[in-house]
């Protein structure tokens, strides 16, 4: 147990203090949107409206953005300011979920159901970028936990406890309203039933929890919710109707027309390199009721995401605590790990950053040698930690063993971050914009969101800034523009769609401005590019 504490505690060290002194730039299309709308609130002073461009965004609740927003009062226009709340929030997450396995299996599930939550592909991907779903995860382990207590109990609690731990319930659940609306109320609810009706005798104890919950989560989220009505009148209809049952129901949104199985795949894949543990768990699933009840959670939250028109890849999150849960009860219970299963997990551990830096370099060209160099390392220490979980004993050793090939792993997949994201931000364009010292009258980016371009931008150019001057651009609308926008307006290009975008021009323009993986154009030399045919 011992040493199950200590391998928590430098998994988690790791996986915060890594990807800060990754100090890869922010992505689109999502997370430098984020980021910009968290600085807007900082400069208007407004925390109630989040704003891009001062336009009211109404797609997204407001905690995560509060969170962005104090790291950015606190540490400045910084891309690790913007990385912590994430980062913090996924530290959370793997705490939670701890908390919830022990509260189910015992200290020792915990523990690894925590060390596998924080080292499976997605949770920890999503961890290293700043998008509210992973701010989801911890307050929906929490409530999810005060329930377990309460079903748990083998005597009936005092009424003041049940009450108190309704009452933490609800609060998690209205901070997670406040995150990512209904969805935790949704995953929270369906372990209650799942409980329930594995011990039907405290169906009427989980009533009452689940009662004095809902009243305090409303109670928590309602402020909030209430002010943007007033602000916005229409702001509820258009979110909790048209977003969240529309979304769900029809195909109106814009991650509409996935298949049915799309999560399936997402779940299995996210969960490396722990998935093939699944199966272990699954087969001694029925020796033990609560197993089940945890399988019958990740099985009802996967059909209903699936069930759902709108699908996304981080919508699958709240599936990965169940995952954890089962392998870590798993892992934990065995006295010893089978060999074939430590390799293949070990094999995969090993192969995914080099085929990961081989996809980089199909996609956008050669990968340097220095960025090779530590990722061939990286593997042959997960290699190592491999052949040492092979040769361990009990399954304590296997677990730190593995952990620490999947953290090698994990940091060598960060080594590629910064070259990835140099072909994913608007970093290098805003500093391209800001060396001229004056914002042009309309900078339009190809098939691109542009939240990482205006977050860049120094404060006296975004001061200037609107939805008019700045926005993304079809390739119709570039050229449009290109013949009618004033002379100084820019168009940018990433690098990848430049042969497509020549083509639209009988002689092909030389780029005004290279700015790092954009070829930027002004108007005016497109116009004389455009004197000629159009092939």
């Amino acid at each position: 147990m011992h040493n199950l504490r200590r391998v928590f505690a430098a998994v988690a060290f790791v996986l915060v203090l890594a990807p800060l002194v990754a100090s890869a730039p922010l992505f689109d299309p999502d997370e430098g949107l984020h980021a910009a709308i968290a600085q807007e609130m900082v400069q208007r002073g407004d925390y109630v409206t989040p704003r891009f461009l001062g336009e009211p965004f109404l797609d997204k609740p407001i905690l995560f953005f509060w969170a962005e927003a104090a790291s950015l009062r606190v540490f400045g226009d910084r891309e690790a300011a913007i990385r912590l709340p994430p980062l913090l929030f996924g530290l959370a997450g793997m705490l939670s979920v701890a908390l919830l396995g022990r509260a189910l299996f015992g200290s020792a599930a915990g523990l690894v159901s925590g060390i596998v939550y924080a080292t499976m592909l997605l949770p920890f991907g999503v961890s290293q970028v700043a998008v509210h779903d992973i701010g989801l995860v911890p307050f929906m382990c929490v409530a999810a936990w005060c329930l377990a207590v309460v079903a748990r109990a083998e005597t009936p609690p005092a009424m003041m406890r049940v009450a108190g731990l309704a009452v933490l319930a609800g609060v998690c659940l209205g901070l997670s309203i406040l995150t990512k609306g209904l969805v935790g109320v949704v995953f929270t609810g369906i372990l209650a039933a799942c409980l329930a009706i594995w011990r039907p005798a405290m169906l009427i104890r989980l009533a009452v929890a689940l009662v004095i919950a809902g009243v305090v989560a409303a109670l928590v989220a309602a402020p909030w919710y209430v002010a943007m009505e007033r602000a916005h009148p229409g702001y509820l209809h258009y979110y909790f109707v048209e977003r969240h049952l529309q979304g769900y129901l029809t195909a109106t949104q814009r991650h509409a027309g996935r298949p049915f199985w799309y999560y399936g795949p997402i779940a299995l894949g996210g969960a490396l390199p722990w998935t093939l543990h699944l199966a272990g768990a699954l087969r001694s699933a029925r020796a033990n009721g609560l197993r089940v009840v945890v399988w019958s959670w990740f099985a009802i939250g996967l059909v209903f995401l699936s069930a759902g028109e709108s699908k996304l890849l981080t919508y699958a999150l709240p599936l990965f605590p169940s995952i954890a849960i089962l392998v870590g009860e798993d892992l934990g219970r065995r006295a010893k790990v089978g060999g074939v299963t430590v390799w293949l997990q070990t094999f995969v551990l090993a192969v995914v950053p080099a085929g990961a830096a081989i996809a980089f370099q199909l996609r956008y060209g050669s990968l340097p040698l220095m960025a090779c160099l530590p990722i061939a390392v990286l593997a042959a220490l997960t290699i190592d930690a491999g052949r040492r979980a092979g040769r361990a004993g009990g399954s304590a050793q296997v677990v730190r063993w593995l952990a620490q090939a999947s953290v090698y792993a994990l940091v060598a997949m960060m080594t590629l971050l910064p070259r990835v994201g140099s072909w994913m931000t608007g970093k290098d364009l805003a500093a391209a914009v800001n060396a001229t010292g004056t914002l042009p009258s309309r900078v339009s980016v190809l098939d691109e969101r542009i939240g990482s371009f205006v977050f860049y931008l120094d404060p006296a150019l975004r001061s200037q800034a609107t939805g008019e001057r700045l926005d993304e651009a079809t390739f119709a609308e570039a050229i449009s523009r290109a013949r009618h926008d004033p002379e100084d307006a820019m168009i940018a290009v990433r690098n990848e769609y430049l042969p497509r975008f020549n083509r639209l021009f009988a002689q092909p323009p030389a780029p005004d401005i290279r700015a790092g993986t954009f070829s930027v154009f002004r108007a005016r030399t497109l116009r004389a590019a455009l004197a000629g045919p159009i092939q």
